[in-house]
């Protein structure tokens, strides 16, 4: 697996179109303080628990479909339970209620087996989701991998890797296309791994790191960089485009997945983050990478604040 936090920083030190105003670091860092900021709690409403194996699995499937969530089209945008639920917490909900409703069972074989239609109904909303048909395909893969070297489970790969959460990101990469999230920047491999990252996280968020949660060497996750997380870095400050990409995105104009530009905003948005955690380290708040990255995704959709534009690439891995 290609160190994150190394592979990034070559792009962070080489980039054209993105940079990180260290000033509105400071500035962000003193807003958090403000708020006496905590670790974030595991949602309980929206995704399967069962405090069991079968919580670990549905976490897999859950990650495996976990992208992609945004339409250009706002009007066509995917929503489930009358439009109370978009994007994510969409995707949570309507897999816990396949599970609690035997619609969907967390077993191999069962997947291996699920029809188009089926999956479909399981993600029926309002709008659109699209790459659906790419999402089963990516699921089914996904279970045939597991069948293969894992006696079709989830928790036997999470066994293998001793409550070593580094080692467990390195066999998802290693093992499941899907989750090999790299690009090449100027000729030299990148490593981003957003989704395994993410999976890892969620062990550990929703096992309140117990059980298949209680996991070391989660503080060199990075943040997991999607659309959302630098959206609001830059409403912030944090991140700044250059003119031609700041014209690009707030026009909603598609970025290609793997291009120069996109691969810079997802670099230094990690960065950003990382630095971000340092300040808070000085004001001694001391929290993960992920836990930032959970603060930040959660707190501004309680707050009015005008964050603009997301970026959009049409992507597996975010």
């Amino acid at each position: 697996m290609i160190d994150v936090l190394k592979s990034t920083k070559y792009v962070v030190d080489n980039s054209r179109f993105v940079k990180i105003n260290r000033d509105k670091i400071r500035q962000l860092a003193e807003i958090l303080e403000q708020r006496k900021i905590k670790s974030t709690r595991w949602n309980y409403k929206y995704h399967f628990f069962d405090n069991g194996e079968k919580t670990c699995e549905y976490l897999f499937v859950l990650d495996s479909l976990n992208f992609y969530f945004w339409n250009k089209n706002p009007k066509k945008k995917w929503k489930t339970e009358n439009g109370e639920l978009t994007g994510y917490f969409s995707l949570a909900y309507a897999l816990k209620k396949a599970v609690e409703g035997g619609k969907l069972k967390l077993e191999a074989n069962f997947i291996l087996k699920l029809g188009y239609k089926d999956f479909s109904e399981i993600l029926k909303g309002t709008g659109e989701l699209l790459f659906l048909k790419k999402r089963l395909e990516i699921l089914k893969e996904n279970y045939a991998i597991l069948k293969e070297k894992h006696r079709g489970s989830f928790v036997n790969l999470i066994e293998r890797c001793n409550g070593d959460a580094i080692k467990l990101i390195d066999l998802l990469v290693k093992e499941f296309p899907s989750f090999r999230d790299e690009a090449t920047y100027k000729n030299k491999k990148i490593g981003f791994y957003k989704r395994a990252q993410i999976l890892v996280g969620d062990l550990y968020c929703c096992f309140n790191n117990k059980k298949w949660g209680g996991l070391k060497n989660l503080e060199k996750i990075t943040a997991f960089p999607d659309y959302r997380i630098p959206q609001i870095l830059r409403g912030f400050g944090v991140l700044e485009y250059d003119e031609k990409l700041a014209n690009k995105v707030d026009n909603r104009r598609l970025l290609k997945s793997q291009s120069e530009e996109e691969v810079e905003i997802r670099a230094n948005t990690i960065w950003a983050v990382e630095f971000l955690k340092q300040e808070l380290k000085a004001r001694r708040m001391n929290f993960k990478s992920i836990e930032i990255d959970w603060h930040l995704w959660n707190w501004v959709k309680t707050i009015d604040i005008k964050l603009g534009q997301y970026h959009l690439t049409k992507t597996i891995f975010y």
